[in-house]
């Protein structure tokens, strides 16, 4: 006994150190992922907030009187040019010193076609640094443009910064008087990134659609690190452009802005870096483990000794009475729980013993009284046409067909009079039914096919016994039989509807049907519970409502010509599923 309990005692520990290992290291993992996400989208966030500005800056500055004042024909007083100009330039400085992370903010005039810049005298298009830029602009009739360092190979100015240019005005039907540009170095979106902490071989990288590196944090080789991006790439396009994958031995997070630069931002998280978080964990529930083992033992061992004693007269006890000596008694008592316990078995030994004798005349009265309910069940006048049947086939020398009909025929017996429980499964009272159609397709003409459409794990769910076999004969009786056909057929159903809750159990044959106004009396009788029609509805609908409770409910449905159909619904929660240890559903 102590060596079970100290097995109690620790084999949960045991589990529970493996649930917390495996939990700790499941939940690292989610919430690794879960903030390497997070992170990827604050990059794409700062990234799209600092392309949005670029355009609220060129509709904002556009708008300016001094933009607008400098971007006209050319004044006949030399002077009054210079001091547009001048105020201009004040004001594009101005802007770039205030707007703080922009390299430098440039117009282009349309009438002059000179370039004023807040970091560079004016200058001449053929002339100025950004010339090529702004003609590459001229040259697509857009409204704005943007410019990264694969936009045009091989120009220096792109290799560092990136480059917005919108027209002014904003308005593509109003006439063109110049471009505004707007240039960042890439440095901006280095540190933006660089405070990012990812592991020590975590890293984060920013690129152009194309996959050059604007900005990263890795600490490879630039070679190195562009064959790196380059798999990662190729493997999420290849994976459909997922925000999130494994690739080798890392964690992946990719996503593309929504601007017109899309960029795309990458972040791999090494898986090294989760197993040493784990790795932490695991070790301290290990120590504990360890601790909690030698506590537990000595607990045991303390505690066993003092409960041995008593817990084996208990024990001698119960044994006695589970062979059936309800005349042992426990003869010492402990001063603790168990004493009392030992008490209250003697009294219970006593009261068994009262019981025993009551209840093994009820319960005899009780397997006869279900004997003949049972019995009451099988229909006198369809075992006397079976009987005559066997007769006919008795005169007509054909042993085979006896043989099947006596089988099915005992099989009906024995499941209607030799199983005393109550309700039965599902899958049993099917086989039951296949008899008894066996059994009616030998006597009459017409061949009656049953099919079931029955949903796991229905098949094994609790019903009352002979519950749908009154069912089944309705829809022979008076459905197939009075079609005068060849043949008919019977679908039995099974499914959850998951959405209300309920578990359907649905009848359905190609009979004759019923017309509305019988199945509208027909819906009336069932209503009636002391309606001397229709019992066999009935019985199955009130035996359904006394296991089932009083929410279960039976439907019909049918047209002329077109069949019948009976639903019956339940609350999925009072089904009961029977397997090794009871579930509900």
């Amino acid at each position: 006994m102590i060596l079970i309990m100290l097995a109690v005692s620790i084999i949960p520990l045991f589990v529970l150190s493996y649930i917390s290992i495996s939990v700790s290291s499941s939940t690292v993992e989610k919430q690794v992922n879960k903030l390497n996400a997070q992170l990827v989208n604050q990059v794409i966030d700062r990234v799209e907030l600092s392309m949005n500005r670029f355009r609220e800056l060129s509709v904002q500055y556009s708008g300016l009187s001094s933009i607008k004042n400098a971007l006209v024909s050319p004044s006949e007083l030399y002077y009054e040019d210079v001091v547009l100009k001048r105020e201009l330039i004040s004001v594009l400085t101005t802007a770039s010193a205030m707007i703080g992370n922009v390299e430098g903010l440039q117009v282009y005039s349309a009438v002059t076609g000179e370039i004023l810049s807040s970091n560079e005298a004016p200058s001449r298009i053929e002339q100025s640094v950004y010339g090529p830029l702004i003609e590459l602009f001229l040259s697509a009739p857009r409204t704005e443009l943007f410019l990264d360092r694969d936009s045009i190979p091989g120009m220096e100015m792109l290799r560092e910064a990136s480059v917005y240019m919108a027209r002014i005005p904003y308005n593509k039907y109003e006439e063109m008087k110049g471009v505004i540009l707007i240039s960042m170095n890439n440095e901006q979106f280095q540190q933006q990134i660089e405070n990012i902490q990812l592991g020590s071989e975590g890293s984060i990288t920013l690129l152009t659609p194309a996959g050059s590196p604007i900005a990263t944090t890795s600490k490879l080789s630039d070679e190195e690190d562009k064959e790196r991006v380059g798999a990662i790439l190729a493997h999420w396009r290849e994976l459909g452009a997922p925000d999130q994958f494994a690739e080798a031995a890392s964690i992946i997070s990719v996503q593309q802005t929504g601007t017109y630069d899309d960029w795309i931002v990458v972040s791999e998280i090494p898986s090294k870096e989760l197993t040493q978080d784990t790795g932490i964990i695991r070790e301290t529930v290990f120590y504990f483990l360890a601790i909690l083992i030698v506590l537990g033992a000595a607990s045991v061992l303390g505690f066993g000794y003092q409960l041995y004693r008593p817990l084996q007269a208990v024990k001698r006890h119960v044994n006695a009475i589970k062979k059936g000596q309800l005349d042992a008694r426990v003869d010492t008592f402990a001063n603790n729980e168990i004493g009392d316990l030992g008490r209250m078995l003697n009294a219970m030994a006593i009261r068994i013993q009262e019981l025993v004798g009551d209840l093994q005349d009820s319960e005899k009265l009780k397997r006869r009284l279900e004997v003949r309910a049972l019995q009451s069940q099988i229909n006198p006048h369809f075992m006397y046409n079976t009987l005559n049947t066997i007769r006919m086939f008795a005169m007509l020398k054909d042993y085979d067909k006896i043989n099947t009909l006596m089988g099915r025929f005992v099989g009906l017996l024995r499941y209607s009079m030799e199983n005393y429980d109550q309700s039965v499964m599902l899958d049993q009272e099917l086989d039951y039914l296949e008899d008894y159609v066996g059994l009616l397709n030998m006597r009459y003409k017409c061949q009656i096919a049953l099919t079931y459409e029955i949903e796991e794990p229905l098949g094994r769910m609790q019903i009352p016994k002979l519950s749908l076999q009154p069912l089944i004969e309705n829809s022979v009786f008076h459905g197939i039989l009075p079609k005068k056909s060849d043949a008919g057929h019977i679908v039995v159903r099974a499914f959850a509807d998951r959405q209300h809750e309920r578990i359907v159990v649905e009848i359905e044959d190609d009979g004759v049907g019923l017309s509305s106004e019988e199945l509208e009396k027909l819906r009336v009788h069932l209503l009636r519970e002391a309606s001397s029609e229709n019992i066999g509805l009935q019985n199955v609908r009130m035996r359904l409502k006394l296991m089932f409770g009083q929410a279960t409910s039976m439907e019909l449905f049918s047209d002329a010509g077109a069949g019948l159909r009976i639903r019956i619904e339940w609350q999925a929660d009072q089904v009961q599923i029977k397997e090794e240890d009871d579930e509900r559903l």
